[in-house]
């Protein structure tokens, strides 16, 4: 345990609704406030423990007070070492700071990650106004179990960091770089050597997702719940692609979608899945 864990007061117990660090976690729900403060809110011992393994700055540490036994003890030590405050919660106040009917009893406020997408990639996701944030945890999830370089986000999506997306992820947006881009044509620029490969799924193609070549580099986008791709996004694509589905079903969710094809680009290159 280092010098500076050792110096600080054992954990606090807090029993007061107007405790300033119960203030901020509770104000972390907004977009505004987490992107003014760089900070996030994240909840769960799966979703902490890939923070801690992926070296995520630590600033406060949430633990139920009545529940500090149901915490792996192992994990809990790790963190209280990684934490610079620990503080423990009262029963109700700690329902205050978490959106999960039956919550774990840790929540943490994390460092915001501030990492581009490689430069270099050969499968980047994009997200076109995906509004949905278990959509969009479901869809990081997908992503680094597919093996994908990396998550784009267009304009008019939902907060990579919303609580619930970061939720949804189940400690994935941790292990995958993923980021918002103001336009497309900055995502082909910062994320590959050359122009790549551009489709975007949409149920009317004619193209069904496993006859294309996915072994050159290649940019996917994922439209919206409602509209699909933008007209503006179309505009870039190379091709569209659609799933085929039984008679009478018109489409599939956008988290559903593109797990189905980015698991057959996982398959075309041939991962270790």
């Amino acid at each position: 345990m280092s010098d500076e864990r050792q110096s600080r007061e054992p954990d606090e117990l807090i029993t007061s609704p107007a405790n300033p660090a119960l203030k901020l976690a509770r104000s972390l729900r907004r977009r505004r406030v987490r992107h003014r403060e760089r900070a996030i809110l994240v909840e769960g011992s799966r979703a902490i423990q890939s923070a801690l393994d992926n070296g995520v700055r630590f600033r406060t540490l949430f633990i139920d007070a009545s529940r500090v036994s149901d915490v792996d003890v192992q994990l809990l030590a790790s963190l209280r070492e990684a934490a610079q405050r620990v503080l423990l919660i009262d029963g109700p106040l700690f329902q205050q700071i978490t959106e999960s009917e039956h919550p774990q009893p840790l929540v943490a406020i994390c460092d915001m990650l501030d990492a581009d997408l490689p430069p270099d990639c050969a499968f980047v996701v994009a997200l076109d106004g995906v509004r949905d944030p278990g959509n969009l945890g479901t869809l990081v999830r997908t992503c680094a179990a597919a093996g994908a370089d990396g998550l784009a986000l267009l304009r008019g999506s939902v907060d990579l960091y919303n609580p619930k997306a970061v939720r949804a992820s189940a400690g994935a947006i941790f292990a995958i770089p993923a980021r918002s881009y103001a336009h497309l044509d900055e995502v082909i620029t910062r994320c590959f050597q050359e122009r790549p490969q551009i489709v975007v799924a949409d149920s009317d193609s004619e193209t069904a997702y496993d006859a294309v070549n996915w072994r050159v580099p290649s940019l996917l986008i994922i439209g919206g719940e409602a509209d699909g791709v933008s007209a503006e996004v179309r505009t870039y694509a190379d091709l569209a692609v659609r799933i085929p589905m039984a008679p009478g079903v018109e489409s599939l969710n956008a988290a559903v979608a593109g797990s189905i094809i980015a698991f057959e680009v996982a398959r075309q290159r041939r991962l270790d899945l």
